[in-house]
């Protein structure tokens, strides 16, 4: 009895955290790519920052000052930000809508878990450091680790081609590596070559059978890969990931995002921080 070959996945609900009129066409492209090439519902959300309230006066006074300037200013942007999401939906035929949120007495990562879990991948900017409020609005990292959805990070700088014909996996025998194989299946199958890179395996067999596996286990799925190691510089094994896809030319990295939960926060690992700040190609991370 002949085979019959597994139809390729798909994403069917993208959503794009839009927080930024200036870059926001380096984030609606790739999404509007994504979404023609898999008949994807595009959702575009944009969460405005909560007030700051600090006491004023002697304290045990009730005196209050509400500093509201950033959110203000945040929601003026807000029109233009929608326009441009329509306009780019529009041109591409892509099924798509447009939500505005108030993070209140909260915040605009919490407000952004809500809309996230319901999505088949989430779209989001790399961090920049020289902005106002960067670090309550740009929240790739926490949205990886916490919204339980695989998260396709663009880089500011750099490439952000979303259809690669080459990927490379940074491959570990943990869960956050095995979630974010799985996650990009859609576009694994799409490829035309993968390379499976594992950073500084632990000697022996185990390690060798572990890639196999995986290389295995995606053929199944019509991938064909490659298994290769690679031995870090000082073990930054984010920087050589970067290295191996430079050298590669490779346009889309898929790894783990890798964290531990610390005061109820989570924090990230060494190697993903290092990596989200020197990425200058498309990351996509599950934890």
């Amino acid at each position: 009895m002949a085979r019959l070959r597994e139809a390729p996945m798909g994403y069917k609900t993208i959503l794009v955290h839009c927080n930024d009129r200036h870059r926001l066409p380096r984030l609606l492209d790739p999404a509007m790519t994504l979404c023609s090439t898999f008949s994807a519902h595009l959702v575009g959300v944009s969460v405005t920052p909560p007030i700051a309230v600090i006491g004023a006066g002697m304290p045990g006074t009730p005196q209050l000052i509400v500093l509201d300037e950033h959110a203000k200013a945040y929601q003026a942007e807000n029109p233009a930000m929608k326009a441009a999401f329509e306009r780019a939906a529009y041109a591409q035929n892509v099924t798509a809508e447009w939500r505005e949120e108030d993070a209140g007495n909260s915040t605009v990562a919490r407000a952004m878990m809500r809309q996230a879990r319901t999505a088949d991948l989430v779209i989001a900017l790399q961090s920049v450091t020289d902005r106002k409020g960067s670090f309550d609005l740009d929240i790739p990292d926490r949205l990886a680790l916490e919204c339980g959805r695989p998260v396709l990070i663009i880089p500011n700088k750099g490439t952000q081609q979303v259809t690669p014909r080459h990927i490379v996996i940074g491959w570990t025998d943990r869960r956050e590596a095995t979630r974010a194989v799985f996650d990009a299946l859609p576009l694994l199958q799409r490829a035309d070559k993968v390379t499976v890179v594992e950073v500084d395996p632990k000697p022996g067999q185990e390690a060798l059978e572990s890639r196999t596996a995986i290389c295995l286990a995606l053929s199944r799925h019509g991938v064909t890969s490659d298994g290769e190691i690679a031995a870090s510089h000082r073990g930054n094994i984010g920087d050589t990931l970067l290295a191996c896809c430079e050298r590669t030319q490779a346009d889309l990295l898929v790894m783990g995002c890798y964290g531990h939960s610390r005061l109820h926060e989570f924090v990230l690992g060494g190697a993903t921080r290092h990596l989200l700040a020197g990425m200058t190609l498309p990351v996509l991370m599950s934890h």
